[in-house]
């Protein structure tokens, strides 16, 4: 049996509906994202256009096939928290499982430690999504806080979880 060979690097354009099929996914599952119903590739044509050096947009290759993505995108329009960014990671249902979340997010910490500077990574969590939550845990993120029945999805109210990590410094 041959080693599926497995590798990162930033989104294409060509990737966009692919993102957007794993995003669906995530939403038809119901724990995971704000959206009760699917969205398009046009719907988030200002997420996408968003990503830039710093803020990159990467995507996570199965033999070739993209499996999931990981977007550290900027977390407030105010000068004040230019060092600080939002961390999102997605991976195709038929992928869970196979370590991708893990290796995403070790790719991130160490292209925040090398080259992006950031002093602090926060991800937001629902309450529901217990894997996402155990993920961050296990790679370094502690557990912040919470913002109670903060969101309205599907017609019911949930709970917001705040993990996040701070890195020895920031930019130089």
């Amino acid at each position: 049996m041959e080693k599926a060979i497995m590798s990162i690097r930033r989104a294409h354009a060509s990737d966009w509906e692919t993102i957007i099929n794993i995003f669906n996914e995530a939403v038809a599952a119901g724990i995971a994202t704000d959206e009760s119903s699917p969205i398009t590739v046009a719907d988030r044509a200002e997420w996408f256009a968003q990503f830039d050096d710093r803020h990159p947009l990467w995507v996570i290759t199965v033999d070739g096939a993209v499996r999931g993505w990981c977007a550290l995108e900027y977390f407030y329009p105010n000068p004040a928290y230019a060092d600080t960014a939002e961390i999102a990671i997605y991976i195709q249902q038929q992928a869970h499982r196979q370590g991708l979340g893990r290796r995403l997010l070790a790719f991130a910490d160490q292209q925040i430690r090398d080259r992006l500077h950031f002093r602090t990574i926060v991800a937001y969590i629902y309450e529901r999504n217990r894997p996402s939550q155990a993920l961050f845990k296990q790679n370094g993120f502690s557990y912040w806080g919470r913002l109670p029945a903060i969101a309205k999805v599907a017609g019911e109210y949930r709970e917001l979880k705040i993990y996040g990590k701070n890195y020895p410094s920031g930019r130089a």
